[in-house]
Parts: C-alpha cells; sequence; structure tokens
C-alpha cells in the first residue's frame, strides 16, 4: 500500500468535521452560544509500547479559558456562525524538508491565531 501526501491529514480531518457535525445536530437547538473544544490527553494504553492521546472533541456551556494546544469554537446557532480561537503550539518545523522527501509544493493557506500572548515562538 502506498502513503499518499496529505492522506493522513485529510482522513483525520475528516473525522473531526464529523463529530463536530453531530455536537452541532445534538445542540441545534441552543439559543445561547455554547463552545466546541477539541483537544488530547495522555491516553491510559500505548501501542507497541509507545504513549498515546486520545483526542477529544465536546461541548461546554461556559467559556474555558485559553490554553496551548486547545481549539475552541465558539457556537452562535443564532447567527449560524462559528469563531474558531486556535492555540496550538508552534516548534520550528522546516516545511521546505519535506520537498526532499517527495512532497510536492501546494497553494493551502493556514492562518495561525491565538488568544495566548507569547504562545508562538519565532525566529
Amino acid at each position: 500500500m502506498v502513503q499518499e501526501t496529505g492522506e493522513t491529514r485529510d482522513a483525520i480531518m475528516e473525522a473531526d468535521e464529523r463529530q463536530i457535525q453531530d455536537v452541532l445536530n445534538a445542540n441545534k437547538g441552543r439559543t445561547e452560544p455554547y463552545w466546541i473544544v477539541l483537544f488530547a490527553k495522555p491516553a491510559h494504553g500505548s501501542i507497541d509500547g509507545k504513549p498515546t492521546l486520545m483526542k477529544h472533541i465536546k461541548p461546554y456551556g461556559k467559556k474555558p479559558p485559553p490554553q496551548v494546544g486547545c481549539v475552541v469554537g465558539e457556537v452562535n446557532n443564532k447567527t449560524g456562525q462559528i469563531t474558531w480561537d486556535v492555540n496550538m503550539p508552534q516548534r520550528p518545523f522546516d516545511f521546505n524538508g519535506l520537498i526532499a522527501v517527495g512532497a510536492q509544493r501546494c497553494d493551502e493557506r493556514v492562518i495561525e491565531t491565538t488568544s495566548i500572548p507569547n504562545a508562538y515562538l519565532t525566529r
């Protein structure tokens, strides 16, 4: 089996989108804003002796405080909008190094935002 570049990322995003849609459907009657929080916690077990993470996607009635490693979406059913606050830790990564192993450039664009001051490393 051949692993295509982006195949795992796409599968993870599709699974997350399905879970988020389930949360939205279960809470479509709410009139007050609520928050969807995506985070990972260490799992109790391991795979091949390596620690693993458990991903959680949950609704909250109260806005959680910003934490590095969390993605929080404020859902407003009245306006039909979700405002995302992304607070992922950033580590310097050489994306050009992927070209050396066969990746191809694309025009995808990600805008990183955070509500936590100094959460991102800069060079």
